[in-house]
């Protein structure tokens, strides 16, 4: 009988635990289900009920119950990441929400990596989303205090989690942060040093060999680990002969986007390619010229500050040589540029610093290809005027400023399409002065988007 008893009691403690496994891992594997489909908040919420049932996370394998002599683990030894994936999913659905919703849900999940931080569960990841957080939120103090714990720590990361429902273009740029990732991704290689080609206006900078981190994301501190597959055809035409329509800081502006671009972007400096105080001709050959090293792996960023307008329903780019808004003569079409570069296969991401005049109906970026995956942001909306300010002594144009502080807060080689436009817009309607609301007289466009995704990256 005391056998029996003892038998039973044994019995009924196994299957205490088995309940008490299934309630967690269950809960667990909803929230996997979920995050797979990009249902964040029931991925979150699953998460969450996980950890009622089992509080800690942990990166050592989860021995299930069962036969001593028989041993099971869990997901093939997998880290158990509840409360990181919980904070991951807030992460992703305060990214799809907006204003004060966003902010609230983003601020939540900071909250809770902050706290498995100061665990000691220092991951790469931990620090690459609330690093993202945080740059989202504009809590810049908060930042560079992450950015010193980790560089204190020199990218040398111990704690290990769940990455299951992250997407694979995110663990691509975790890879490299702070160096390559243990598991071997994000290897440096050594690119090969080319030419340019040159044309007369056409400035083209030095070319020095690089190194490109395999998909890497930049780290938090230092160098934006470029890409080679990245490239940018600068175009700054601060002399016009149009004179109501001139951008006198346009070629400054274009300098300014150009090491952007190098710095904070990801974008090799052989490959950016800068073209100041062109003719219409000069703008071709020096797209042509640039057309002809990418190919359909390759993402092409466009910028343009000058006279751009609208004629017969085509928008064309003003070469310093054009007097009149209707001779197109000494004009580029604006579809020529992006054919150039779209007949390779290549992604076009495209900004255009101009003022918008509506003449007869007509005004700059109303023509929009349907043709090939391209993106294109406007610097004000129809009718208005690109403007400017004083900083430092020195007169930048508000959206190409605008530009240039989101990226130097994002500091990613992969910057998604529709986040950055709506980051250029706050930057923009605050005057970067604070978190809500604004005042500027002058309003971006978002990104009109032929055949790629609102979270296509460039």
């Amino acid at each position: 009988m005391t056998n029996l008893r003892s038998w039973m009691i044994g019995m009924f403690a196994a299957c205490v635990a088995l309940a008490g496994a299934q309630s967690w891992s269950g809960e667990y594997e909803k929230g996997l289900e979920a995050g797979k489909k990009g249902d964040w908040a029931a991925a979150r919420a699953a998460f969450q009920q996980a950890v009622a049932y089992r509080p800690e996370d942990t990166d050592k394998a989860t021995t299930l119950p069962g036969p001593v002599t028989e041993p099971r683990r869990w997901r093939n030894g997998a880290p158990y990441s509840p409360n990181f994936l919980a904070a991951y999913s807030g992460y992703r659905l305060g990214m799809g929400q907006t204003g004060e919703e966003r902010a609230t849900t983003l601020k939540q999940s900071a909250s809770e990596l902050e706290v498995l931080l100061n665990k000691g569960q220092t991951s790469r990841e931990t620090f690459y989303f609330l690093n993202a957080i945080y740059t989202t939120l504009g809590e810049t103090a908060k930042r560079q205090e992450l950015e010193g714990k980790f560089a204190g720590m020199s990218g040398k990361t111990t704690f290990k989690v769940d990455t299951e429902i992250v997407s694979p273009e995110e663990i691509a740029l975790i890879a490299s942060l702070g160096g390559p990732a243990d598991t071997g991704q994000g290897a440096v290689k050594t690119i090969p040093k080319t030419e340019p080609a040159k044309d007369g206006g056409t400035t083209t900078q030095p070319t020095n060999s690089g190194t490109v981190g395999s998909g890497g994301l930049n780290p938090l501190v230092g160098p934006v680990a470029p890409i080679a597959t990245k490239y940018a055809l600068i175009i700054g035409n601060g002399d016009s002969k149009i004179a109501d329509l001139k951008l006198a800081f346009a070629a400054d502006d274009a300098q300014q986007m150009r090491e952007a671009l190098i710095t904070n972007a990801g974008y090799p400096e052989q490959n950016v390619d800068l073209v100041l105080n062109a003719t219409a001709e000069q703008i071709i050959k020096s797209a042509q010229a640039l057309a002809d090293r990418v190919d359909e792996n390759s993402t092409v960023f466009i910028y343009f500050s000058g006279v751009g307008v609208n004629v017969g329903g085509k928008d064309y780019l003003a070469g310093i040589d054009s007097e009149s808004l209707s001779n197109t003569g000494t004009m580029a079409a604006k579809g020529d540029v992006f054919r150039l570069f779209l007949s390779k296969g290549a992604k076009v991401f495209s900004f255009f610093q101009a003022s918008r005049p509506v003449v007869g109906g007509r005004y700059f970026g109303q023509e929009v290809p349907l043709v090939g995956g391209l993106a294109q942001i406007q610097s004000t909306m129809p009718g208005a005027t690109a403007q400017s300010f004083v900083r430092n002594g020195k007169t930048v144009g508000l959206f190409t400023n605008a530009m240039v502080l989101v990226m130097a807060e994002q500091r990613s080689n992969q910057l998604p399409i529709l986040e950055f436009g709506w980051q250029v817009f706050y930057k923009m309607r605050r005057g970067d002065t604070g978190t809500t609301g604004g005042s500027s007289q002058q309003t971006p466009t978002l990104p009109v988007l032929t055949n790629l995704a609102a979270d296509a990256r460039f």
